[in-house]
């Protein structure tokens, strides 16, 4: 039903689509192409298009999405490349015919992308790549993009989304790690098909994430072995062919809180969060000592989690004490929990050591 694809979607839907995703608790990535198509860039105007509208996009963007979602440039264009020098569009596709721009021009084009976000107000923790931009020189592509967000945001801890994966389970993969320096990339993978369909390219189906009897779906298979799920719609899915995929994702929202009515088995986080977990995970350093250990890391992260095989009877994070808690419905950061042998603990992890003192 491509013949039902509107020419723009209004700011007046965004809104509403974020709203109700803050009242939900949902939270992720949402992108905003810098220069869509060539048209106009986000930070001056779009000629043919109404100045209103641009201003409440990002009015909106940045006032109703932002404090749930990160926001990424989806590169420049998503459809013809940029010469910076010009700014006219070229030949080439970003989407896949780019495939070898060395590492100095790649760096400098997300540094364009991230930079015009910027300029409107927009500050980026990583960025989206259009299409397969970045799959066939990942490593380069990765490189760029920590370059380009030191640069433009002095951010050293940023990630990407590049890939979909659907016949394994998904991990975080970092990339360009310097313990020292703190800096590393993470590549957020998402783990489904855009099932939230409306475009004609896509189905549209909430049962492929999770079954209405909470038994089957590709969602109930990640959340089952404790990774990341993260699962990945196009924009104009949520609002073509009467908000089709608006209604799917309510009814997956729907549906998972069934599958996890007391919030003990899913917690909803930006990309960014999930990144700066996954660095502290793998890369912080674990040192036991005497009534107690000391975390070691230049990757902070909120709610940083550890386990213990003993029971403790009280819990301290550089002085301060931890709350006990007697179920994991109210386990948060500030707060340890007692289940049997084990003692789980959910503290903020700064940047530099950590001193955790424990009374068994």
């Amino acid at each position: 039903k491509l013949d039902r694809m509107p020419r723009t979607i209004p700011a007046s839907f965004a809104a509403e689509w974020g709203e109700w995703c803050g009242q939900q608790g949902i939270r992720g990535k949402f992108s905003l192409v810098p220069f869509p198509a060539g048209v106009g860039r986000v930070d001056r105007d779009f000629p043919g298009f109404p100045e209103r509208e641009l201003r409440d996009w990002l009015r909106v963007v940045r006032d109703v999405i932002r404090p749930g979602f990160d926001i990424t440039p989806e590169m420049l264009t998503h459809t013809r490349v940029v010469d910076l020098k010009t700014w006219s569009l070229t030949e080439e596709w970003e989407q896949g015919e780019w495939v070898n721009p060395p590492l100095e021009l790649l760096t400098d084009y997300i540094a364009a992308a991230l930079q015009l976000l910027r300029n409107a107000g927009i500050e980026c923790e990583g960025v989206t790549s259009p299409g397969a931009f970045g799959k066939r020189k990942e490593e380069a592509y990765a490189r760029a993009i920590l370059e380009a967000s030191l640069r433009v945001n002095r951010n050293p801890r940023p990630f990407y989304f590049l890939w979909l994966v659907h016949d394994r389970v998904p991990d975080v993969p970092l990339r360009h790690v310097d313990k020292a320096k703190g800096a590393a990339i993470a590549s957020i993978v998402g783990c489904a098909g855009d099932w939230f369909g409306g475009t004609g390219y896509d189905e549209s189906k909430a049962d492929l994430f999770l079954t209405e009897d909470l038994q089957r779906g590709r969602a109930i298979e990640v959340l089952k072995q404790e990774q990341p799920c993260v699962l990945v719609g196009h924009w104009p899915c949520f609002f073509a062919n009467d908000q089709v995929g608006f209604k799917v994702l309510k009814t997956v929202k729907r549906r998972l809180d069934a599958y996890d009515p007391d919030g003990t088995r899913t917690r909803w986080m930006k990309n960014s969060e999930i990144a700066h977990y996954w660095m502290a995970r793998e890369l912080a350093e674990i040192l036991p000592e005497p009534g107690g250990l000391r975390v070691r890391s230049r990757f902070p992260t909120a709610n940083f989690t550890l386990s213990l095989d003993r029971p403790l009877r009280r819990a301290r994070v550089n002085g301060l004490d931890l709350k006990p808690v007697r179920s994991r419905r109210d386990f948060r950061e500030g707060s340890f929990l007692v289940e049997g042998s084990q003692t789980y603990l959910a503290f903020r992890l700064d940047s530099g050591e950590t001193a955790l003192s424990a009374g068994v």
